[in-house]
């Protein structure tokens, strides 16, 4: 394991970003919802179903260490393509998660927090490449078996950082 990148226990927070109703938008709260069934943390982790937060985002990244946001994607490549971005990647449009009105408020919100000193340390995008993103369309097939990948990537980027996270013996239920 890794040296720990802080010297107290870290404020993390994986936060599932996008529109369920929206197909392939969902992905960021389908992979987040998976994450919590498969992988337990520490109580310093806080696992986020936040669906279309805009600017009420700030607050559910206030002071944290390490944000991992999970949300669909924009990029040239296929779908159902797994990415994973640093928060420069997203600044210099390697990739743009602008894929409905939800999405300017993760950089408005970010902007909003470094102003009052209070940003995360890190963020990191995990995101698919969708499908469809149409009205009742459900999550595409493409996007289904990029899940488990994206939630395997998300415990893994956490391991590095030497957050405590593991895989559960077995799955929990869904929380209401």
């Amino acid at each position: 394991m890794s040296k720990s990148l802080w010297p107290y226990s870290p404020r993390v927070s994986v936060v599932g970003i996008g529109n369920v109703l929206l197909g392939d938008d969902g992905f960021g709260p389908f992979a987040v919802e998976m994450f919590r069934r498969l992988y337990e943390c520490g109580s310093n982790v806080e696992i986020l179903d936040l669906g279309t937060p805009g600017l009420d985002l700030a607050p559910y990244l206030y002071d944290t260490d390490l944000v991992v946001i999970v949300d669909a994607v924009v990029t040239e490549l296929e779908p159902g393509t797994l990415c994973v971005y640093c928060e420069g990647n997203i600044e210099s449009s390697q990739a743009q998660l602008r894929l409905t009105s939800h999405d300017p408020g993760i950089w408005e919100a970010l902007a909003q927090l470094r102003l009052a000193d209070h940003a995360p340390s890190e963020v990191i995008v995990v995101g698919a490449v969708p499908e469809s993103c149409g009205l009742g369309d459900g999550i595409s097939a493409s996007v289904q078996n990029t899940s488990l990948a994206a939630v395997d990537t998300i415990a893994r980027l956490l391991a590095e950082r030497s957050v405590d996270c593991r895989r559960r013996c077995a799955s929990v239920e869904r929380s209401l």
